[in-house]
């Protein structure tokens, strides 16, 4: 044999020889760090990971795994926080996933049975409200993508040689040797599919809430309910005669509820969900209302991502201490809601937001008889009586108060506010008259209030931006609730269409809940579009 014949031979040879000198050390790196989550060791080196792809992820750890689970837990990036583990006397498997809808609970259900080799004993479904939504935004791929992906030819081996599981291994075995996350994510994942939340400060909470909450009344989400949910939930209870569906709403902060729940449309949605939810399963374990959880932010990371102490709480209601759900305090966390019961407990809820909205939302008609008073442009620094508001931001005006307030204006068109002192019921609303502003003839379809505030008040809520109009004799109002800080200017918005016919337009900010006499809100620029 030449030479010549021989390059073939050792063409292939040398290529296997760099095959091996180079594709080895990834497959193996890929196979010990193993992001995909295709095998089920656990080391030094993978025990931080990160949920880059929830969906393919879990489908792997679930198709290839050696266990049986008696019960599967199906939600949204709320329900990652529950740890599957918490369940006594059960084996459950959490599918949760970033933004999971009802359109995709079927599928996974139905794939889970499948390579469990039997159906589940139970089967918990952790429901959002916003998921209910028609005009909600769809995952991009359906269940069988992942499931086909999955399950697709050769595919463990061909994912543990691929530079793109390299690219995902890298940041899990740096964060799994540093014991902490190095990447950037909205939460990590140990080996045994429980979740963590990065940790956040009491600010940086704080800043989440109210970007929430801002970005709620920015883009002006219409809430349409979606009759399909009920029949989609159906659906999925006929074609799993034998599992015992256990169902619960998942919390979010008050601040959010009471914002969304004082809009009309989110409240038809929201009494038609329960109402829905109750004819389906018969009992509902709910926690999305004003309750002790609710009001307290650290039992949160942003305005509706519960920590996992609170999924925790939850597995005990619905399962652990289940015997004990039955207690209704109108406070506690955890009610269970029924067909016999929704109707008092809707009640109770909407008396609640009510209470609540008075420290956030309620706008205080205009009193009668007050003289409007306007700045003398350049005026030197003062302080005054708001019951004589002279010097102030021109035409910043006094629309109504009730009790002793004093005001300081400078040159800068700053203006600062404090009770001389403080009684029950002391309110006050100052800002602007449209027509005044603009002229009386000119008309306005759609206003928009900005703001930038910061002060010292007792509670989220007690400052709110307001927009309202009156059409004969009746008041109209939008509304922003505000979360302020000391230190900081932060800026706010609120806007409002003007209806047909409005005679009166005020835009303005509104103060109640003053505790002291050091308390103080301060306005720094205003724009009104």
């Amino acid at each position: 044999m030449n030479s010549y014949s021989k390059w073939p031979i050792k063409f292939f040879v040398s290529f296997c020889l760099l095959l091996l000198i180079f594709g080895l050390p990834i497959i193996v790196f890929n196979y010990v760090v193993d992001p995909l989550w295709i095998f089920q060791h656990t080391n030094k080196w993978n025990d931080v990971q990160q949920g880059f792809n929830e969906r393919q992820q879990k489908v792997n750890k679930f198709t290839f795994s050696d266990k049986k689970y008696d019960a599967l837990l199906l939600g949204s990036s709320r329900s990652t926080y529950i740890n599957q583990h918490d369940f006594k006397g059960l084996n459950v498997f959490n599918f949760s996933v970033s933004s999971m809808y009802v359109e995709e609970y079927k599928d996974y259900i139905d794939y889970a049975k499948k390579v469990n080799g039997k159906s589940f004993d139970y089967i918990f479904l952790g429901l959002d409200f916003f998921a209910a939504n028609k005009n909600r935004k769809l995952s991009s791929e359906k269940p069988e993508f992942y499931i086909d992906q999955t399950n697709s030819y050769m595919y463990r081996a061909k994912s543990v040689a691929s530079f793109d599981t390299l690219k995902k291994a890298w940041p899990i075995f740096l964060s799994s040797k540093e014991n902490k996350p190095v990447f950037i994510d909205h939460r990590y994942y140990d080996r045994k599919n429980v979740a963590y939340p990065f940790p956040v400060s009491d600010e940086l909470r704080q800043k989440r809430i109210e970007t929430n909450i801002y970005e709620f009344f920015k883009n002006d989400e219409r809430f349409e309910y979606d009759p399909n949910i009920k029949k989609m939930l159906e659906e999925i209870v006929r074609t799993n005669p034998g599992t015992k569906f256990i169902v619960f709403t998942t919390p979010v902060t008050m601040p959010r509820f009471v914002v969304e729940l004082q809009n009309d449309d989110y409240w038809k949605g929201y009494e038609r969900w329960l109402s829905d939810l109750t004819d389906v399963f018969g009992t509902v374990h709910h926690f999305m209302d004003i309750n002790e959880v609710a009001v307290d932010y650290k039992n949160f990371t942003d305005s509706h991502h519960f920590v996992p102490e609170i999924g925790s709480k939850i597995v005990d209601h619905i399962w652990n201490k289940r015997n004990y759900a039955e207690l209704q305090d109108p406070f506690a966390f955890g009610k269970l809601v029924t067909a016999d019961n929704k109707d008092e407990i809707i009640a109770r809820i909407k008396h609640d937001i009510n209470v609540y909205s008075d420290a956030a939302y309620n706008y205080l008609e205009p009193v009668s008889g007050e003289k409007p008073f306007y700045a003398n442009e350049g005026s030197s620094v003062a302080t005054f009586a708001s019951s004589d508001w002279k010097e102030q931001v021109a035409p910043l005006r006094l629309l109504g108060a009730k009790g002793d307030f004093e005001v300081s204006s400078n040159g800068d068109n700053v203006v600062k506010i404090s009770p001389v002192s403080t009684s029950p019921g002391s309110i006050i609303q100052f800002g602007y008259n449209l027509p005044e502003l603009t002229g009386h003839n000119t008309r306005k379809d759609k206003v928009t209030f900005i703001v930038s505030l910061k002060g010292n008040v007792s509670k989220i809520g007690d400052v709110q931006l307001f927009v309202q109009d009156r059409v004969n004799g009746k008041w109209e109002r939008a509304s922003f609730n505000t979360i302020l800080d000391k230190k900081q200017a932060r800026s706010f918005k609120v806007s409002k269409k003007i209806r047909d016919g409005a005679d009166s337009v005020l835009i303005g900010i509104r103060w109640q809940n003053q505790k002291s006499s050091d308390q103080w809100i301060e306005i720094e620029n205003v724009k009104i579009f």
